[in-house]
């Protein structure tokens, strides 16, 4: 079988996705189904994210091409049944933005700022499911949030969701109040447990219902903070993970390792590791 060679990339690609899965064609890619292959959509969204976030165009190229054959191979797994093809789902997403942005493709007033265009799209996306008859039933704001997403992206939509009704507190200061009173009520349930000098504590579901209070009220005050939280965790790990690295070398050039020093002597590594990463 020779690959593809037309004109158009996106031509290739669709037929090779094609010839993938034909009966001549690769046996894992003849094996795969829409939910097999969720855990790559999911790996080649976040390295796409990864590129992005180091600046880094070279791979980001690639990762955007390895992303867009995971919409091919949907495509063509969703084709194969009689549901749609690739150009229904480029023809639908065209169509839903052109109605999406009227201040672009109609009337150009009365939009003045990104918060407006949010709200304007959030009116229009609901009427599009009023039309279609879709989540008739469920007449909630929350309603159409995916429970797959993952959880402090899904607790920030659905904040940001009934903040636009009003349910929110005013002023910053609400929230960090309230942050001040959860940490409050999680310290009483692990008074409960026992010592916090322990090394470790068992599982206690009140715990846990009081841990889940802080991180949605975390997610709330990054909201107010200007800050998206999924975004700040992940420099955070960053930061850390550039540090603990630095601790390692410093350590290895000890000729011992981690396990040899004590908690006080990483304690100073660390300190190491923050100043030397500081001047570079």
């Amino acid at each position: 079988m020779n690959p593809p060679n037309s004109d158009s990339p996106i031509q290739n690609l669709l037929k090779l996705t094609s010839d993938l899965r034909s009966p001549e064609g690769c046996p894992w890619d003849k094996e795969q189904t829409h939910t097999s292959v969720i855990p790559h959509l999911l790996e080649e969204t976040y390295e796409v994210v990864d590129t992005i976030e180091r600046g880094d165009d070279a791979h980001l190229r690639e990762e955007l091409g390895d992303l867009l054959f995971q919409i091919t191979f949907h495509s063509q797994l969703a084709m194969e049944r009689g549901a749609f093809s690739f150009d229904d789902v480029a023809n639908d997403v065209f169509q839903k933005l052109v109605y999406r942005h009227p201040h672009v493709y109609g009337n150009k007033e009365g939009i003045g700022s990104g918060e407006e265009v949010l709200t304007q799209w959030d009116l229009l996306k609901q009427k599009e499911k009023e039309n279609k008859g879709i989540d008739s039933s469920d007449r909630s704001i929350l309603a159409g949030i995916p429970k797959a997403l993952p959880a402090i992206q899904r607790s920030e939509k659905i904040q940001s969701k009934v903040t636009k009704h009003g349910f929110d507190w005013p002023t910053v200061s609400g929230v960090f109040q309230k942050f001040q009173e959860e940490i409050g009520e999680l310290d009483v349930e692990l008074q409960k447990q026992g010592s916090l000098q322990s090394k470790k504590l068992n599982y206690d579901p009140n715990i846990e219902d009081e841990l889940g209070d802080l991180f949605f009220l975390l997610v709330n005050l990054s909201r107010k903070l200007s800050i998206d939280p999924e975004t700040c965790l992940r420099r955070a790990n960053e930061k850390f993970e550039s540090r603990f690295r630095t601790l390692e070398g410093l350590v290895e050039q000890t000729g011992k390792n981690l396990k040899d020093y004590s908690l006080e002597d990483l304690d100073r590594f660390w300190d190491q590791a923050k100043l030397q990463l500081r001047n570079i």
